[in-house]
């Protein structure tokens, strides 16, 4: 199995991603999700306080901007695969307002 590393990931997002396409003010979310297409051992989660899509893999989270350090409020980073047991309302209006 290969296991990913942070410089992996900071690699992939500096090679491919030169321009800033609102990826943290807009497009977070789909950001994420091309991360989690190239290193699917990773998941796409769900900043609650920021209000900000991430990629979380290798113990750490990462945006267009690269490794997004969290100093508190970690619970409240939660999955997106399993939001829907965290808050169902919310997520109906995370998808509405950030995704659709």
């Amino acid at each position: 199995m290969n296991v990913v590393t942070e410089f992996e990931v900071l690699e992939f997002i500096h090679r491919r991603f030169k321009n800033d396409c609102d990826w943290t003010t807009g497009n977070c979310y789909y950001f994420a999700v091309i991360l989690k297409s190239r290193f699917p051992e990773g998941d796409i989660v769900y900043d609650t306080v920021r209000g900000h899509f991430m990629f979380m893999i290798c113990g750490r989270y990462f945006d267009y901007f690269g490794v997004v350090n969290i100093e508190s409020d970690c619970d409240k980073i939660i999955p997106w695969s399993s939001f829907d047991s965290y808050d169902k309302y919310q997520k109906d209006i995370i998808r509405r307002d950030c995704i659709l």
